[in-house]
């Protein structure tokens, strides 16, 4: 039988280690481009504010020129 609390535990540690930029919440948080946009791709949309597809425009620039390739 499995602990659920011990379960939780486990998945809450996996969700806080993960990528890294699961707890960043704004674009501040981020030191480049990439990291902004792996965090946009995995599900944070407020980080594009005009709803245009580029996240973070401060760091990835209005048109997305600093968005990885």
């Amino acid at each position: 039988m499995i602990n659920t609390k011990v379960a939780i535990q486990v998945l809450l540690g996996a969700l806080l280690v993960g990528s890294g930029t699961a707890l960043a919440q704004n674009c501040s948080s981020f030191s480049n481009c990439a990291e902004a946009v792996r965090s946009y791709n995995e599900g944070n949309t407020k980080l594009d504010r005009d709803k245009d597809g580029i996240p973070c425009e401060s760091i990835c620039g209005s048109n997305g020129e600093n968005m990885p390739r």
